[in-house]
């Protein structure tokens, strides 16, 4: 069978060789869904994040999402809003991202042949091109949305870009062994320690503890690419009327995913972050009706205020840019 909903990488083992010898071998059916498979990653979720942001999958279309909204409502306000966890939030969800990139990249590698006379897709050919992909990639982000990115981000992506070329340069040259490790052993290690423990001991069964979105938050590489999505370019965001915030602090402490929503009203800012997964809570709990969520344009997304003081700033000029 084939989970359509099961995007690559939360999918992590779409791509290896059974699963495409099977596509294969269904004939056409099989076929339009490897394709379905490369597709829904590159082209279909960026649309959708573009024009929902990352809500339709993570509150939509997601069974983990689904539990944590069901089985897990009663816990939302047990997510830990503190620094220090956001801090560790995105350090970790981004590190399980960049080992399932070097992990699937080495698995595909060690299935393809090495003659370009009889395959099209050869090994070099394969690891060459996701190194220039990826440098691609950053070099658009890089360029277009520097601006946007904090310091520790500039520095996290560019380090997290060279531990990926380095283990796929080191992977082209050693042939199977990744970490040291044949690439399929390391594979089945991951689907133990993330796929089983920590989505499925942890991500649930912590629930009393950690909140309910504690998988969605540290541990999912499918909430990682979505998020760095709908931070750099989605058109959704949650708006807020700071002058209606009597600072209640309800948004904050029903907000599964640990961002501190009422920190951003009382600001009059818009809410723009990789972890929101728009469910629309802190909305709903707001007794003033501060917190909108909204799809617009792109300019003027994010928009830090600073404190006004005085004559400091000229008023009309600053609603005008705006």
């Amino acid at each position: 069978y084939y989970d359509l909903k099961n995007i690559w990488p939360l999918n992590y083992y779409n791509f290896e060789q059974y699963r495409i010898d099977g596509f294969i071998s269904s004939g056409c059916i099989g076929l339009a869904l490897l394709l379905f498979g490369i597709i829904s990653i590159f082209v279909i979720t960026p649309i959708l994040t573009y024009k929902y942001g990352k809500r339709w999958y993570c509150s939509w279309v997601c069974g983990c999402g689904g539990l944590a909204e069901t089985a897990g409502d009663s816990f939302r306000q047990l997510s830990d809003k503190s620094l220090f966890a956001w801090k560790v939030e995105r350090w970790v969800i981004h590190s399980v991202l960049v080992f399932v990139v070097v992990m699937t990249t080495a698995v595909i590698a060690t299935y393809l042949g090495y003659d370009s006379q009889k395959y099209w897709l050869t090994k070099d050919v394969f690891l060459i091109g996701v190194a220039i992909f990826l440098a691609l990639v950053f070099g658009v982000i890089w360029y277009f949305k520097k601006e946007e990115l904090k310091k520790d981000a500039r520095y996290g992506a560019i380090g997290y870009l060279v531990i990926i070329l380095s283990f796929i340069g080191i992977h082209y040259f050693s042939g199977s062994k990744l970490f040291f490790f044949d690439a399929e052993s390391l594979r089945k290690s991951y689907g133990f320690l993330i796929g089983a423990i920590f989505s499925g001991v942890i991500g649930t069964g912590f629930y009393p503890i950690f909140g309910s979105r504690v998988w969605c938050r540290f541990g999912c590489p499918m909430a990682a690419i979505l998020g760095l999505q709908q931070r750099l370019f989605s058109k959704f965001r949650i708006t807020t009327n700071g002058g209606q915030c009597i600072s209640c602090g309800n948004c904050s402490t029903y907000c599964e995913m640990g961002i501190d929503v009422r920190a951003y009203a009382q600001k009059g800012e818009n809410i723009v972050r990789a972890s929101c997964v728009g469910c629309g809570i802190c909305s709903a709990v707001c007794p003033r009706g501060v917190l909108k969520l909204e799809n617009g344009p792109l300019q003027g997304r994010i928009n830090g205020n600073d404190v006004l003081l005085g004559n400091d700033v000229d008023l009309l000029r600053l609603l005008n840019e705006k």
